[in-house]
């Protein structure tokens, strides 16, 4: 069997502790210190819809995907607005990664955000609580990407562009001083230190699938936007009930974060030499980690296995000036 695995990180969660979720990986799966690590230039999930759709797509296609489960939307253009922390340097600024925040301050931000743009938009929740759609009341041509696109990369390249970009930036402005009123209110309890922005970025059209694969299964919102969008061959099997069909030839899985994978089920396989080849996609700032094993690679001997310290140094020699973060 093969097997490909592609952990989206689709709210860059993990993209800024890339050591630490290699370190996470080895110790769930030792071999796969023996497999071929590479770093590639697309982020998990353009190499994900690169794979559904058999040609390069952008990471913004995932906003589609994650629209087509709130049923409250229209038909009207929509937005995604995520919370966000900018890195602030003297020239410029640059996007560091989304922003998780308590169950009280999303309602709160939801009500003052839906008060203050009454006349620009409508704001609409998410069970998930970690961004909001956004329908504006006023034609909008404007086009800005899916914040994995963008980390650690300078603003210039990333501003919204097309007819109305201009009135997107002003709505981002107006966040950033809301944003950093509320930070000052005494009496707003659990305030995240990092919140300094809210990100708008725009949905395109639903992607026309063209996959080859014979099962899909996961776990998570990407998924579940997956299967709202009717993704072809999408299954709601666990990885050992996979593994078991000795009918299925190739599956691939989808999951949010490394937390969502069986590895203690995926680590067994391994060693049972289960699967002839395994893929992995990991997060890696606006890239990505290829990680790939193959069965044959259990009985070469003469191959020296990666110790954690040399893993991480090779990375990052293939990213000349980049060091890998440890932490958020």
């Amino acid at each position: 069997m093969i097997q490909q695995i592609y952990i989206t990180d689709y709210l860059s969660d993990a993209a800024a502790e890339t050591a630490a979720v290699i370190q996470g990986l080895i110790e769930h799966c030792p071999l796969l210190l023996k497999a071929d690590w590479d770093v590639m230039p697309a982020t998990p999930l353009n190499a994900l819809f690169s794979t559904l759709q058999a040609g390069d797509y952008p990471a913004s296609s995932v906003a589609a995907i994650l629209r087509a489960q709130q049923a409250t939307l229209t038909d009207l253009p929509a937005l995604c607005l995520l919370p966000v922390h900018l890195g602030l340097q003297r020239d410029t600024f640059s996007l560091q990664g989304t922003v998780q925040m308590s169950p009280e301050v999303y309602a709160y931000l939801t009500e003052a955000l839906q008060q203050h743009f009454v006349q620009d938009f409508t704001v609409h929740a998410t069970a998930g609580q970690r961004y909001w759609w956004i329908q504006p009341l006023h034609a909008l041509e404007a086009h800005s990407p899916w914040p994995q696109d963008c980390l650690y990369q300078q603003a210039f390249q990333w501003q919204p562009q097309g007819t109305h970009a201009t009135r997107v930036r002003q709505w981002t402005n107006e966040t950033q001083m809301l944003l950093h009123q509320f930070s000052q209110d005494q009496d707003l309890p659990g305030w995240p230190a990092r919140l300094n922005s809210l990100w708008f970025a725009s949905v395109p059209q639903m992607p026309v699938w063209r996959h080859q694969w014979q099962t899909v299964m996961g776990a998570g919102a990407v998924f579940e936007g997956l299967r709202a969008a009717q993704l072809p061959a999408l299954k709601q099997q666990a990885l050992a009930e996979v593994l078991q069909d000795k009918t299925i030839t190739q599956a691939l899985m989808v999951v949010d974060q490394p937390e969502q994978v069986d590895w203690q089920v995926l680590s067994a396989a391994l060693h049972k030499g289960q699967l002839s080849a395994l893929e992995i996609t990991l997060p890696l700032a606006e890239r990505s980690v290829r990680v790939t094993y193959k069965k044959a690679y259990r009985w070469r001997f003469w191959r020296k296995a990666h110790s954690l310290t040399s893993l991480l140094n090779t990375l990052e020699a293939s990213l000349p000036g980049f060091k890998i973060p440890a932490s958020a």
